[in-house]
């Protein structure tokens, strides 16, 4: 990150809605995650309250919208993006905290998994 704004990227006060790291903007004014390595994109709310304008959601550009991820989606890339982390991880403090929260995200997803199954869904 250090890299990124030695290059004149600014770093924004606003998290990737994937991996939760900070947001980047470059010169071409383009907004991005260094670590998903994709390009992010801010709608405007079209009638924003009291006149005032402000960001309603973060989009992903490559073609899905955070709106639209059910879930169980987002839970199975979180899981996913902990345990590719976990691959590498030396450290046993950090080992410790991503087992405990693959633990917790794995009963979350039997939890909805479950819910949908008895929703009908």
């Amino acid at each position: 990150m250090a890299d990124l704004l030695r290059s004149g990227n600014t770093m924004l006060n606003l998290a990737c809605p994937v991996c939760n790291s900070p947001l980047f903007r470059n010169k071409a004014k383009d907004i991005f995650c260094p670590i998903c390595n994709k390009k992010v994109l801010i709608k405007k709310n079209q009638d924003p309250p009291n006149g005032a304008n402000h960001i309603e959601k973060e989009k992903l550009a490559n073609n899905f919208n955070i709106d639209n991820y059910s879930l169980k989606e987002i839970i199975e890339n979180k899981i996913h993006w902990i345990s590719q982390k976990l691959k590498n991880e030396t450290q046993v403090d950090l080992i410790e905290r991503y087992i405990t929260t693959l633990l917790n995200l794995y009963e979350l997803l039997d939890k909805i998994t479950k819910y949908n199954a008895s929703a009908g869904i």
